[in-house]
């Protein structure tokens, strides 16, 4: 179902672009249309792109990066976006923010449990207070996309008890061209000449120019965004399936795409919030066959469990124990087995069953029932 997307005066937008490009690649028509309705907008950059090898040794004629050349292709990155932000019609200075997190290091804050990083999310969303959120999608196929996406679920949950929401909480797809995406979507018709503007913005990253035609083609009739799929919803596109819990047990089951593919080689990472226990994160390796699999703890580096995994063709069963886990608050999932550089498929939430697990009941101290001491 597609609805078109208004924007008043009124509105607060807060543009989360994981990389320099993704703002004018995913929102270069919300952006303009957004000023026209003159709206306030807010864009967080979370990397600088300063991990883009193959286009810096092209540009730069140069084999070897030391750290002292990323820093400054990060810097180069950093003022194309800028540049095409005044392309766009945001005025100087520019609401613009530059984390400077790493570069395809977001899914390990994420596996981290980092706090730091979380903080800086929540406080960014708790700072503006805006109407309407713009965030990586789930499915994206770069990691530092969909991961970024959790740590945003993660940092409204966070915010959410002190009366911080959000109205409109949208996502954009740069690199899921396959992707069967939620059917709720909020849609931009953009004109031909907020269009041509778009593409401008998008040449404005110079650097990234080596893949022209291929970046251009984000320079459409309409701009889409999608609304988050439900942990109980279909995901026809992601290779877990489905989860649920009994007996202390979570039981994943997983589907390879494609006839030929092997679970060999890959990794299934978990990201649980528990009432009792806070952030966890676990990682499996996945075997070609069934067998017993080590379930590290992420945050500790340590082998904390042991998981069953029945294979069956391209289905697996994976069952973990998770009764000191309980009861789950959320859990987010990704299958993890890069064929290049892009993910198979992004994270996607998993429903949980908040009746499960241990029953906590808390008693009222009443010192007038205290026993005497023994004399």
């Amino acid at each position: 179902m597609t609805h078109a997307l208004h924007l008043t005066a009124t509105d607060r937008i807060l543009f989360f672009a994981p990389h320099p490009d993704d703002e004018s690649l995913g929102g270069g028509g919300l952006v303009q249309k957004a000023l026209t309705a003159g709206a306030q907008m807010r864009f967080v950059f979370v990397t600088s792109g300063d991990r883009n090898p193959w286009p810096q040794r092209v540009l730069e004629r140069r084999i070897f990066l030391d750290a002292p050349a990323r820093r400054g292709w990060g810097a180069r990155r950093r003022q194309e976006a800028l540049n095409a932000l005044a392309v766009l019609g945001i005025g100087e200075p520019a609401e613009a923010h530059f984390l400077n997190w790493p570069d395809q290091g977001v899914t390990p804050l994420l596996m981290a449990a980092d706090e730091a990083a979380l903080e800086t999310v929540s406080r960014m969303i708790a700072e503006w207070r805006p109407t309407h959120l713009i965030t990586p999608a789930a499915e994206d196929t770069h990691p530092d996309h969909s991961a970024f996406w959790v740590l945003v679920q993660l940092a409204l949950d966070r915010l959410h008890p002190g009366g911080v929401s959000v109205r409109h909480v949208l996502s954009y797809v740069i690199h899921a061209p396959k992707a069967k995406l939620a059917v709720d979507r909020r849609a931009l018709q953009i004109s031909a000449a907020e269009k041509a503007v778009k593409a401008d913005a998008i040449q404005a990253h110079e650097t990234q120019m080596l893949s022209k035609k291929r970046f251009l083609a984000h320079a459409r009739d309409t701009e889409v965004f999608h609304l988050a799929l439900a942990p109980h919803d279909r995901h026809a596109h992601h290779p877990i399936v489905s989860a649920d819990q009994g007996r202390g047990a979570l039981r994943l089951k997983l589907r390879l795409p494609k006839p030929l593919l092997s679970f060999r080689g890959a990794t299934l990472h978990l990201a649980l919030e528990t009432h009792l226990e806070g952030s966890l994160r676990w990682s499996l390796p996945l075997p070609g066959r069934t067998a017993k699999a080590p379930v590290t703890d992420t945050v500790t580096g340590q082998t904390r469990r042991w998981a069953t995994v029945r294979i069956k063709g391209r289905t697996a069963t994976v069952s973990l124990p998770i009764a000191a886990a309980q009861p789950l608050a959320r859990l987010f999932g990704k299958f993890d087995r890069r064929p290049l550089f892009f993910d198979m498929a992004g994270w996607r939430e998993l429903p949980v069953d908040a009746g499960r697990g241990p029953k906590v009941r808390l008693h009222r101290f009443d010192s007038s029932r205290r026993p005497a001491s023994a004399e």
